[in-house]
């Protein structure tokens, strides 16, 4: 439920800040052969981000406040069934791009990317155990999630067509760390309030070994949601206008 919130950031990032044709002036081009290609990345991000906070529907630029999700997570776990829809973060505009390493040439980007605060809001769906403890109902789910960490690696490749040379976008992994937070699950057990406050109390106690669980199916949901976005950006230019020489 995290690192929902780094499209803006990646897709940005990693795309059409490098667009040279027709473009907007508030997006920052980069050149491939400049000497200097991380820090000019890393530049580009900053400038674009108070345009990410409404978005820019002509660009497939979302806006990051809130972001929206219609699904972010669907699957059965060891023992547990978890759906998480509905989703929207707020914080996602405040990121600070901490390291990244750029190779053009062989289409390989790695980010990180740092969120001191997210608020995300929810519809969640659960049946089984979590932290061996029997779960089910489904509601409104709320959290709030400090101190969040995003590694990202992005691959892609480049093809021909109608003899221009564009890119698609091939693999995208996350890994996601999290500082601390708190969550709170309404509904739980059919509105058994007493039953609801014990689970919550008992989840965020053990706030670490619950996100754990989790984390790995949340990382899989999203890298797949943002790696079909992040085309679907990078589609509109050819290869010379997304990296200019």
């Amino acid at each position: 439920m995290t690192t929902e919130l780094y499209f803006g950031i990646i897709a940005v990032l990693f795309s059409v800040v490098f667009a040279k044709q027709d473009i907007p002036p508030f997006l920052h081009v980069c050149h491939r052969q400049d000497p200097e290609l991380n820090q000019c990345f890393i530049a580009a991000g900053e400038e674009i981000r108070p345009y990410l906070v409404k978005g820019v529907p002509e660009y497939n630029i979302p806006s990051l406040e809130p972001l929206i999700m219609d699904q972010l997570i669907s699957e059965d776990l060891s023992g547990i069934h978890i759906e998480a829809k509905d989703v929207k973060a707020w914080g996602c505009s405040k990121y600070f791009v901490r390291n990244n390493s750029v190779d053009v040439e062989n289409q390989k980007y790695q980010l990180d990317v740092y969120l001191p605060e997210l608020q995300i809001e929810a519809y969640y769906t659960v049946d089984g155990k979590l932290l061996l403890m029997p779960v089910k109902g489904e509601g409104p789910m709320k959290a709030n999630i400090t101190h969040v960490v995003t590694k990202v690696k992005l691959e892609g490749e480049t093809f021909e067509s109608n003899g221009e040379r564009f890119l698609k976008y091939t693999s995208m992994v996350m890994k996601v760390t999290v500082g601390g937070g708190h969550v709170l699950f309404s509904n739980l057990f059919s509105g058994d309030k007493l039953l609801n406050d014990v689970i919550n109390l008992t989840i965020n106690n053990n706030f670490d070994a619950f996100l754990k669980e989790l984390l790995p199916v949340i990382e899989k949901s999203l890298s797949a949601v943002f790696l079909d976005i992040s085309n679907k950006i990078v589609n509109k230019f050819t290869f010379d206008q997304l990296f200019p020489m």
